[in-house]
């Protein structure tokens, strides 16, 4: 049973953030306990299309999607994250719906940050240019983080490189049940408990992402798929 949810609040102008108002809710209805800030980044690759595709033959193999991921909850490791190549795989050029448990289940396996990574993303875009085409960094820098008795919450501004400059989408959040439920049980039913935290703020306009079937897996990166399956999600990027 997944413990997180992730919501997501469009700012409506480049001038505007949500985030100011959403730490205020929260500073306004708890007394919460700041955490230290936090940071994340996707970096996405898109596989090459193959001839069929660019030839437009609606059997073409759908592309698959390399992220390279940094987490606060890794903060030793970049998550590397394929998605498979399935008729249902998730494209950055289509529509997207909320519902993220439609969406197949990446493999995700982790290599350690520093030197590691940059080695193996240089492969990536040098020698395995031809194969993995680069398409977008997503990052959030110094978001903040706070604990409410047994829930914390990690909010920050979901930032997208265009031209020299980062441009903030809107402002991604993280409520995580991490306390025990009523019955005393770590973990039960601690997905419900997080949107109840949630709606007790009040705030209106976000949308929600679950684990799903995404967090079923018994290797411990249920919650790193959720974030790779939102940060796929390429109507997050775009303007009203």
């Amino acid at each position: 049973m997944s413990n997180t949810i992730i919501y997501f609040l469009r700012a409506t102008s480049v001038e505007t953030s949500p985030l100011p108002g959403l730490i205020n809710r929260i500073t306004t209805h708890y007394n919460p306990t700041i955490l230290p800030t936090w940071s994340l980044q996707q970096l996405l690759f898109r596989s090459t299309p193959s001839p069929a595709a660019v030839d437009g033959n609606p059997k073409a193999i759908p592309p698959r999607y390399l992220q390279l991921v940094t987490l606060p909850d890794y903060p030793n490791d970049t998550l590397v994250a394929i998605t498979p190549t399935t008729p249902n795989s998730t494209t950055d050029d289509d529509d997207e719906d909320d519902e993220t448990t439609k969406k197949p289940s990446a493999t995700v396996i982790s290599i350690p940050a520093g030197p590691s990574t940059d080695e193996f993303t240089q492969l990536l875009l040098t020698k395995f240019g031809p194969l993995w085409q680069r398409r977008r960094v997503v990052a959030v820098i110094e978001g903040s983080a706070m604990e409410v008795g047994g829930f914390r919450v990690r909010a920050g501004e979901l930032r997208t490189d265009v031209g020299a400059a980062q441009v903030v989408r809107g402002v991604i959040a993280e409520v995580s049940h991490v306390g025990q439920s009523a019955d005393g049980e770590e973990g039960r039913d601690g997905e419900g408990m997080a949107r109840a935290f949630w709606n007790g703020l009040g705030v209106e306009g976000a949308r929600e992402f679950r684990g799903g079937e995404v967090g079923k897996r018994d290797d411990g990166f249920g919650n790193v798929r959720l974030w790779c399956q939102v940060l796929m999600l390429n109507d997050l990027y775009q303007r009203n």
